[in-house]
């Protein structure tokens, strides 16, 4: 998939999950069950954590970093950071990290690296649509 495809699809997936996320009534928001343990706040702040990593990610791949991929916190850890932010903080560093995550691979121009691609497929628009799907149905 070239540059352009994967950042259109990264936009419409985004522009879903925001709906999703949306529609959940504001008493919900903090509500277990989405999937097992974890609330919409929960997933919101999941994706925010892994899109803002995933920009880091890209930027250390681009600046030749021979292991791009390390230092990602415990999803425990991330979990308990995010219960402690407001829905509005959660969102914010949601698209933050998404703005992060696509200036990134604008950055490799039409040279994206497999690796570069996967990651930003993985966990910008793949997890997008997977957790806007859980969201729903938690949500009907």
């Amino acid at each position: 998939m070239e540059r352009d495809s994967m950042l259109r699809r990264e936009d419409e997936a985004w522009r879903d999950f925001a709906s999703v996320l949306e529609a959940v009534p504001a008493d919900r928001r903090a509500a277990l069950g989405v999937v097992p343990g974890w609330s919409a706040h929960d997933l919101l702040w999941h994706c925010a954590y892994w899109t803002e990593f995933t920009g880091g990610v890209l930027e250390k791949i681009r600046g030749g970093d021979a292991d791009p991929e390390g230092g990602e916190q415990p999803e425990a850890d991330i979990l308990a950071e995010g219960r402690r932010a407001s829905w509005d903080a959660a969102l914010a560093r949601a698209e933050a990290g998404r703005e992060r995550a696509r200036a990134a691979l604008s950055g490799f121009g039409d040279a994206i690296p497999d690796l570069a691609a996967q990651w930003f497929r993985e966990d910008t628009f793949e997890h997008y649509d997977e957790h806007a799907e859980q969201i729903r149905v938690f949500n009907a």
